[in-house]
């Protein structure tokens, strides 16, 4: 394994800090070139020896762990590995990098990140540590931060993408109902607009994905337990999403594998975020829903942002996050 040689131009020893993030947007500098890479990939950069080891192990067992709430495994990442003479000039304008090194002139593990670097949008992860212990549990103690960094930037570029073209109807239709703004894209359409509940549908050839916006008045704090959110889903969704067939409706799955939720903060707000499995009852079609639960404090209003995705026999993860990214688009909108 090498010492140290360092991969020249990308970081400048940032001393005592051991988590910095930078931006060479600042930087008067020409405009990058736009980033390439797939959705969901990281390009890892790593010697072979390193990536062999029990470093690269607690790595890939980490970015490439299974994604929550999906009806079959799927990789939170997808990952491919290349050695530091190999990162040529092409595979810089990755859209999200990690970079593994040992120096033995470290005293200490050093974590940065950098936004930006060879292309935009991007952003790079660099751990260098005196060993492979010391790298191990430097990881460790960052590897929920970095995997939200990379996972808050796909959910930007989504966002970016999809602010090219907005359905201008939807998007008047929610600032009017629930006092929000959404970047809905414009091959979503209205499928049923009723009191304090909205769905918004597309379909294409293979798959299908919503939107589901409703309210109802905040009274206490159950409107943050899991059990009560499943339970005013059911009930939206039993009277609003019917199936295909006569007298279907959607529902939560929860028969086998009981959806998993967890306490974030959202425009600096408390909000519980869920996921898991949809079903239609009397019908034989499902898949995994992504929600968000969080109270509009000056209408008094409990909101929940649902997103779901229908697609047999076709890989979700990727779906799952584009309606992500459209839930977590909203605003608040000042009156």
């Amino acid at each position: 394994m090498k010492q140290h040689r360092s991969i020249p131009g990308i970081f400048m020893l940032l001393l005592s800090v051991p988590l910095i993030l930078t931006s060479c947007a600042g930087d008067e500098k020409p405009v990058k070139a736009g980033s390439t890479g797939k959705p969901s990939e990281i390009l890892m950069v790593a010697e072979k020896a390193l990536w062999k080891s029990s470093a690269g192990d607690s790595v890939r067992s980490y970015f490439a762990g299974p994604a929550l709430g999906l009806p079959q495994p799927e990789p939170l990442y997808k990952l491919a590995q290349v050695e530091e003479d190999e990162f040529n000039r092409l595979l810089q304008s990755h859209r999200n990098i990690f970079i593994m090194e040992i120096d033995s002139s470290f005293k200490e593990p050093l974590v940065e990140i950098r936004a930006d670097i060879w292309a935009a949008p991007q952003r790079v992860v660099k751990i260098t540590a005196p060993s492979i212990e010391t790298l191990k549990s430097s990881f460790s103690e960052k590897k929920t931060e970095i995997l939200n960094l990379f996972d808050n930037a796909e959910v930007e570029r989504l966002q970016k993408l999809y602010s090219r073209s907005i359905n201008l109807k939807a998007y008047e239709l929610i600032q009017k109902k629930f006092n929000l703004s959404m970047k809905v894209p414009a091959d979503y359409y209205v499928a049923v607009n009723k009191e304090n509940f909205l769905w918004l549908r597309r379909e294409a050839n293979r798959l299908s994905q919503g939107l589901i916006i409703y309210t109802y008045p905040y009274t206490d704090t159950i409107a943050f337990n899991p059990r009560k959110i499943q339970s005013i889903r059911n009930q939206f969704t039993e009277l609003y999403v019917p199936g295909p067939s006569d007298s279907s409706y959607m529902v939560i799955a929860d028969e086998f594998i009981s959806p998993l939720s967890r306490t974030l903060s959202l425009k600096n707000e408390l909000a519980i975020e869920m996921r898991g499995l949809w079903e239609v009852r009397k019908d034989f079609m499902g898949g995994p829903f992504i929600s968000y639960t969080f109270v509009d404090k000056k209408n008094n209003m409990v909101v929940t942002l649902d997103g779901y995705v229908y697609a047999p026999n076709e890989e979700k993860r990727d779906l799952v996050k584009q309606v992500q990214s459209i839930l977590l688009s909203y605003e608040f909108i000042d009156k």
